[in-house]
């Protein structure tokens, strides 16, 4: 597999680390999922937080990256250790300069909650 752009890869490594204060995200950054669009980075880190334990203790496994100018996306198995959740998930990214702009996430969610 081709490496993984690097802008996406300290995305994950944010995640896998608990470092989320450091994600690579616009001011402007728009996060859109199962459970709806979060806007902007604000709003999102908040949630984020707020829910910290829940996000955290992943293990994300790279399968695919796809590349055309700016998009990226990626398809990644991901385990947390946290909750138990096990799913297969595909990330579209939108990178703008050193940051990402947009990120558009399909998976299925089954009974899971998000608060915010």
């Amino acid at each position: 597999m081709k490496e993984i752009h690097p802008i996406v890869e300290k995305w994950l490594s944010c995640w896998k680390n608990g470092n989320i204060e450091d994600l690579p995200i616009t001011e402007d950054f728009s996060h859109t999922s199962p459970f709806g669009t979060i806007a902007p980075k604000s709003k999102y880190m908040d949630i984020v937080l707020k829910n910290r334990k829940d996000f955290l203790g992943n293990t994300l496994t790279v399968i695919k990256q796809i590349q055309e100018g700016n998009n990226v996306c990626i398809q990644f198995e991901q385990h947390n250790k946290n909750t138990g959740l096990e799913m297969a998930v595909c990330e579209w990214y939108q990178i703008e300069g050193n940051l990402i702009k947009d990120i558009r996430s399909f998976y299925n969610i089954g009974n899971a909650e998000i608060k915010g």
